[in-house]
């Protein structure tokens, strides 16, 4: 017989060959209706951006035809600079950015440039194919392209429509304004990003103007022909380069400056003729590009020094600096990836002779110093790219892109001190694709080739390039992937890039900026918008050691980049807050998931319609070191955000010593606010429950203390959790404790584990030999278990018919609607080794998920029906399986629970709009995951699932970092997470931060007092004949009443963590099988668990001999203080109740 997995996969398969479609979709128009039974929600973007009209004809878009925001751009600020300097990393993601600041500044340190950007939003980067059809990952000159010209092209063409028309650029557009302008980067000065700013051409290798495969192999044949003047095109990118005449062009590409004119006579740019003054080149045949170049007037550098030399630059004597062949040298020596790399010793980059070539640097200085002219009429236009961190993430040189994101923070810098001082300029840094680099679990197993590095912490960091099988890294090129980009800015302009926009918007926010948009919105919605005072160093409280060397666990806010103040942007008061996390929701699933459900130029309805936006890391604490790790859980992210401390992975609302910490809910329950606490996981989960609960070890679900019911968080070492030993008790327990008004979610099966001590927590009585339902139910909780109920109980629908197991109609309402997790939205999907040359298929509707099951919107409904109240209401509500489809590598089922988690955001907005109270929202993720976007066709080391999105066009998601491809689980990854905002104090999240800093934004704008106890003390139930005075817990009685046994037919004890060994079968998505992954596990097989360090001996032992439990590392540091901080509490609120009964 078939395990669950087996089955489940079988159909999956099945209904995979019944969907599989067409893999070529050239004539897909998605403005046309959707078939029934469609899981994708129809394409909502621009209609002009769809290349494919009614009759099925390809229709190229034309500027501004794809921008989110149209040519008049957001309308944020009306404001104009003078000058406008862009600074492009190419291919620098979140991943890449996250890395490099990790090894070079540590996990709580900070770019002095990049980081210090004080607007920030996301972007989309896809690119449009000549058959009109979407691709869903962009290469460097469709991209340049985009925000050079403000049009969607091919991979592959610069500067010009799909069609082949050319578009001018932002270079041309400044000439022609008056302006003087600047091309500055490490590559060859024809390569795409560059290219784009000064160029027109089919193909982006048309380097040189001699017609022949040796020279221009990639160039060559009659499709490129057109292209070359002596057939009447414009010219190779060199020589167009020239005729462009920027007065400033600086960058590697010599060798194509060698190759011969073929065809003589004036310069053929098409926007900068002679009609309107500007100066044409005079070509002439059988000389060198170069020397044309010097015949025209270029002052030619080919050095540093010759570059330092230079004093001036006009259109008489413009400069042109070659200062390599090909592209320019990297700051530090290659360190590539390897099959096993990750268990390698962590070693430090080394620095490389560069020779007499320039840094990017003094490129940038002197191009600065050249353009600026306080005394001229006009300012400049700018164009700085750091081109090899794409180049060497291609060749899977993880020295080498995290020196070259250096050389651009310095840069970033260098504008932003020049902006200051000027006051007039608008400096935006981005990226035009994302790339292959991942961070993931250090010193563990991967199917990817690995890397590990020892960063400025001092602790070792490993990334994964996954996009290519595993034994070609370093010899075949890694691939771009499609997530969505960081895009910031400072200066006149920059709240123009907040929110969620397009690459091609990016266009139009610059060329308002420099008023020469004829189009431009005269909106100034955020006009004024305040920069945030200055970032602290949480470098040095974050990781601390005594004078004797101990560690020193951070106390809130230690670890956070605005300490506990915050940006202090706005100090706007919220009356409510909705909190929204997606668990596992990095960029590259969001970006799937629009792609999918509504397409690359389509929206999420709710949440890209957040406008203020940034981004955070999210790193957690190592328990023997004190020092990061560098891929966070569940419990330590939320425990993150949810009290303003960092601790170890597994633990929940506690410090890296195991003291409580009061978290947002206790706050505000405090403060008389209502609450909630919303997922669709179990509601002992770790998102939920760093709302609710205090616990060494996340999956101290239950209060039976044994390895059956609770095998993660049983032995000495999480003794000190339980209720007979002093605890606080078991989650279950203390959420029930806590006192949430609605606390909705699955795990119903640890609420029918057995009570074994009686006593007082709070408001509730506990009664021994009860399940921790009955306890619920007997203080006073309505308990619902499907969506009828919960609508019933909450005013939602008519409750005829509906019996309620509930003892007090007014008492707090608690939704436990499966054993385990919800149901996910859509059937899994299965990836294969070979899934992206496989046709696509569509996503299928989980029959699971019946009416009964409530949606996360039906529950996010449900709370604001019975939370809005004079005193207001703190909401958490979490999208959790997220997480759990990606640990599975399961697309399809990421896809429904994020369209699940958008939906709630909706009803939310929706709520506020309709009620106007003034409530700050705000939507974010715990940790990044694994699934990238990737090339179709194309081979990688994981395993990958095609599917047919909105568009109509095939979309390829990879997951490559679990141990194998036989069925491990995919794992969390490193990098910095989006967030985003509406409503009062919205504005203190924009920029760069740290999860901890989002706790204090909730705080600030609720006004809330965070002197709070953390946790419910509980006290023992006195036996007959004791002294109620003894200041201590009474030792317990060994003639007590033993527990009742279980009835007959008594639910089962809470199923094991599904990531153990043997987990149990029959909850939804559930392995049955020991060693498969856990689709609805947040933690994977194979790989570290909470807390524990991955290549760990065999045993069950890990460093040092402790036993990896659930808390792995902390277990000694358990039982040291953890217990005594547990045993502390519980001991002080027994003292502190037992005077007040006196």
């Amino acid at each position: 017989m078939k395990s669950p997995r087996s089955r489940r996969s079988v159909a999956s398969l099945a209904t995979l060959a019944v969907t599989a479609v067409l893999s070529s979709m050239s004539l897909f128009n998605p403005l046309a209706s959707a078939a029934e039974g469609d899981t994708t929600r129809g394409y909502n973007g621009p209609e002009d951006c769809v290349a494919i009209d009614g009759d099925g004809n390809v229709v190229a878009p034309g500027p501004g035809d794809c921008a989110q925001f149209g040519k008049e751009g957001q309308g944020r600020t009306d404001e104009t600079a003078r000058n406008v300097i862009l600074i492009i990393g190419d291919g620098m993601g979140q991943q890449e950015i996250t890395a490099a600041r990790n090894y070079l500044e540590g996990a709580a340190g900070r770019f002095e440039g990049i980081d210090e950007l004080t607007s920030e939003g996301q972007y989309t980067h896809h690119s449009v194919n000549r058959d009109g059809s979407i691709n869903y990952v962009t290469d460097s000159a469709a991209s340049g392209t985009a925000w050079a010209t403000g049009t969607k092209t091919y991979n592959g063409a610069v500067g010009v429509q799909i069609d082949g028309t050319p578009v001018p650029n932002l270079i041309e557009l400044a000439k022609l304004g008056g302006m003087r302008t600047g091309n500055v980067t490490t590559s060859e000065i024809q390569d795409a990003t560059p290219a784009a700013m000064g160029a027109h051409a089919l193909n982006r290798k048309c380097y040189g103007p001699e017609n022949t495969e040796e020279a221009n192999g990639r160039c060559f044949g009659e499709e490129y022909d057109a292209q070359y003047r002596e057939n009447g095109g414009l010219g190779s990118i060199s020589e167009q380069l020239i005729d462009t005449r920027a007065d400033v062009t600086l960058g590697g590409g010599s060798a194509a400056f060698e190759q011969v004119v073929q065809e003589g006579g004036p310069g053929r740019n098409p926007y900068l003729t002679a009609d309107e003054g500007h100066t044409q080149t005079e070509w002439t045949e059988g000389d060198t590009v170069l020397e044309n170049a010097e015949n025209n007037g270029f002052q030619v550098a080919t050095d540093a020094d010759e570059l330092s030399a230079i004093t001036e630059a006009d259109q008489d004597k413009p400069v042109l600096g070659l200062f390599a062949e090909g592209n320019m040298a990297t700051r530090f020596e290659p360190h590539l990836a390897s099959v096993g790399g990750a268990h390698d010793e962590p070693v430090q980059c080394t620095p490389q002779d560069t020779g007499d070539e320039p840094d990017l640097s003094q490129m940038t200085d002197k191009a600065i110093e050249l353009l600026d002219d306080p005394e001229a009429e006009e300012g400049f236009f700018l164009q700085i790219e750091s081109a090899s961190i794409d180049k060497s993430a291609h060749g899977a040189d993880i020295c080498g892109q995290i020196g070259e994101t250096e050389r651009l923070d310095e840069v970033t810098k260098a504008a932003l001190d020049f902006a200051k001082e000027d006051g007039d300029t608008l400096v935006v840094v981005t990226a035009d694709h994302s790339h292959s680099t991942q961070i993931v679990y250090d010193d563990a197993d991967s199917v990817s080739a690995t890397a590990r590095l020892e960063t400025a912490d001092g602790t070792p960091m490993t990334v994964a390039y996954g996009t290519i099988p595993a034994d070609e890294a370093g010899e075949s090129s890694t691939q771009h992937t499609g997530a969505q980009l960081r895009v910031a800015a400072y200066g006149p302009g920059e709240e123009n890039v907040l929110g969620q926009t397009d690459q091609t918007d990016l266009f139009y926010t610059m060329l308002s900026a420099l008023d020469l948009n004829p189009d431009k919105s005269d909106g100034a919605s955020d006009a004024g918008l305040a920069k945030p005072v200055a970032a602290s160093n949480p470098a040095e409280t974050c990781f601390r050691v005594d004078a004797n060397g101990n560690m020193v666990a951070p106390l809130p806010g230690d670890c956070a980049q605005y300490g506990t103040e915050g940006e202090q942007r706005s100090d706007e008061q919220a009356k409510n807050m909705i909190l929204f996390i997606g668990d596992g929701m990095g960029d590259s699933e969001i970006t799937s998931a629009r792609n999918y459900l509504y397409g690359a130029n389509g929206r999420l309805p709710g949440v890209d319609a957040l406008p203020y936006t940034g981004s955070y890391t999210h790193y957690a604490l190592n328990p023997e070191t004190g020092l990061p790790d560098y891929v966070t859980d569940s419990a330590a992210s939320g425990t993150g955000w949810a009290t303003g401390t960092k601790t170890y992975n597994g633990g929940i609302g506690i410090g890296l010593d195991g003291t409580p910490h009061a978290n947002l809910l206790e706050m505000a329950k405090a403060a008389g606010m209502k609450t909630g606490n919303v997922t669709t996981s179990e509601i002992q989960d770790a998102t939920a429950a760093v709302m609710g609960a205090h616990a060494v070890n996340r999956k101290c679900y239950g209060p039976e203390n044994t390895e059956e019911a609770n095998p993660r968080c049983t032995g000495g070492e999480f003794d000190a959790q339980y209720r007979e030993n002093g605890g606080l008790g078991s989650i279950s327990e203390q959420l029930i404790d806590t006192r949430a008004d609605i606390t909705l979610g699955g795990g119903s099966a640890a609420f029918e584990q057995t009570v074994q001590v009686s006593g007082e927590a709070g408001d509730n009585t506990w009664t021994e030999g009860d399940t921790v339902l009955e306890n619920a139910e007997a203080n006073g909780f309505q308990v619902v278990t499907n969506k009828a109920e919960l609508e019933a109980a909450t005013g939602s629908a008519e409750a005829e018919g509906i019996s309620l197991r509930q003892a007090d109609p007014e008492g707090p309402i608690l939704g436990l609607f499966d054993e385990g997790n919800l149901p996910r939205n859509f059937l899994e999907t299965v990836p294969t080794t070979d899934g992206a040359m496989q046709d696509p298929a569509r996503c299928e509707k989980n029959p699971e998920r019946t009416e009964d099951v409530p949606t996360l919107a039906d529950m996010t409904s449900a709370a604001l029906n019975v939370l809005p109240n004079e005193e207001g209401f703190f909401l958490q509500v979490e999208g959790a399986s997220i997480d759990k489809a990606d640990h599975a590598s399961d697309i399809c089922g990421q896809i429904g629970e994020l369209d699940d988690l958008d939906q709630a955001v909706q009803v939310a907005r929706d709520w506020v709009a309709e009620s106007g109270e003034p409530t700050l929202i705000v939507v974010t993720a715990d940790h990044a995951h694994t699934s990238q976007i990737v090339y179709n066709d194309a081979e990688t080391a994981g395993l990958v699932t095609k599917l047919t999105t909105a568009d109509g066009a095939p979309m390829s998601v990879n997951y490559a970092t679990a141990s194998d491809n036989e069925g491990a689980s995919s794992t969390h990854t490193g990098a910095q997470l989006r967030i985003a905002a509406e409503g009062p104090s919205a504005e203190n999240v924009i920029g760069f931060t740290d999860q901890t800093d989002l706790h204090f934004t909730v705080v600030n704008a609720l006004g809330l007092d965070t002197d709070v106890e953390p946790g419910v003390p509980f006290t023992p139930a006195e036996e007959p004949g004791d002294d109620p005075t003894t200041p201590a817990p009474a030792p317990e009685d060994p003639e007590s009443p033993a527990p009742q046994p279980e009835e007959p037919g008594d639910p089962a004890p809470e199923p094991e963590d599904p990531s153990d060994p043997a987990p149990a079968p029959g909850e939804p998505g559930q392995p049955g099988e020991p060693g498969e992954s856990d689709p609805d596990s947040d933690e994977e097989a194979g790989a570290p668990g909470p807390g524990e360090r991955p290549g760990a001996p065999e045993g069950g032992k890990g460093p040092g001999g402790l036993p990896n439990t659930g808390a792995g590392d902390a277990a000694g540091l358990a039982m040291a203080v953890g217990v005594a901080a547990m045993l502390g509490l519980a001991a002080t609120s027994v003292l502190r109740r037992r005077s007040r009964q006196r």
